[in-house]
């Protein structure tokens, strides 16, 4: 994992890339439908620039020890976690609207002002707890999640206007760490090999060097740091499985398409991959 003060440098350089893009992008191209499910570009747009208010809002108060919640947002658990997702649509979706023909200009104040936030923060203040939607978090935890939300949505803005569009490089090794939330989301816990032990492994080329393997058979189904000779090895660039585990591609689309490669070791992958593929 990234340091905090490496991920706002990170957060820095994407969020000035994606700026520079929607300059010269408008309505037309804003109101195109993205790959979020129900959003359109403009939508995801004004996601990433109304969580960057509340970012700078939750974070400002917590330096000041104040964990309430700031001034239009619920109280910490107010809304149940199966309703959070029409709740965080129905703000972006809002602030689209309410910012219209100025939806790059009101991006730019607000990830300009979250920008400002983490520019004064002293060391301290990092761990200081701040509100969040589901439960106190540290101040630093909101750095983690700025870098893959603007990493992933920055891909879903330009996506529909190219089709290769890519991913940052010098982001891409961070939003890989969500293989394990992914493959669990997925429910390892239920994947059964015919062996009693297998050891599948995640390896990428491209703009990051990144293994992982997955542990199956044993007491319980894990993700580990890659070690000895695996059963499989499942291999693609680094984008791809940055996608995968982001929901922005099937498996058994890429594994079809050959995007995701199998290669066999002490044995096979055919079973985790149809694992993955059902």
């Amino acid at each position: 994992m990234v340091s905090t003060a490496e991920g706002v440098k990170l957060i820095a350089a994407e969020t000035g890339r994606l700026k520079e893009y929607l300059r010269g992008t408008g309505p037309e191209e804003w109101g195109l439908d993205s790959p979020c499910e129900g959003w359109t570009v403009g939508d995801v747009i004004g996601h990433l620039g109304w969580a960057a208010e509340f970012f700078a809002d939750a974070i400002s108060q917590g330096r000041s020890g104040i964990t309430s919640a700031p001034e239009g947002l619920p109280e910490i658990g107010a809304i149940p976690p199966t309703e959070l997702p029409a709740f965080i649509a129905r703000m972006a979706k809002e602030y689209h609207r309410s910012a219209d023909a100025n939806l790059a200009d009101a991006f730019a104040s607000s990830v300009d002002r979250l920008s400002g936030i983490f520019s004064v923060m002293e060391d301290d203040d990092w761990s200081k707890e701040c509100w969040g939607l589901r439960e106190l978090r540290p101040a630093e935890a909101y750095v983690a999640t700025r870098i893959s939300e603007v990493v992933i949505h920055s891909w879903d803005i330009r996506f529909p206007s190219d089709p290769n569009a890519g991913l940052a490089p010098d982001c891409v090794a961070v939003v890989l760490e969500r293989l394990p939330v992914w493959l669990n989301e997925l429910g390892l816990a239920g994947f059964r090999p015919s062996q009693p032990q297998a050891r599948y492994r995640f390896q990428t080329t491209g703009a990051a060097d990144f293994q992982r393997d997955v542990v199956a058979g044993d007491q319980e189904n894990r993700v580990e740091e890659a070690r000895g000779d695996p059963t499989a090895t499942f291999a693609c660039d680094a984008d791809v499985l940055a996608l995968l585990v982001w929901g922005r591609l099937a498996p058994g689309q890429v594994l079809a398409d050959g995007r995701l490669a199998v290669s066999a070791g002490s044995g096979t992958g055919d079973e985790f991959a149809a694992w993955l593929s059902r």
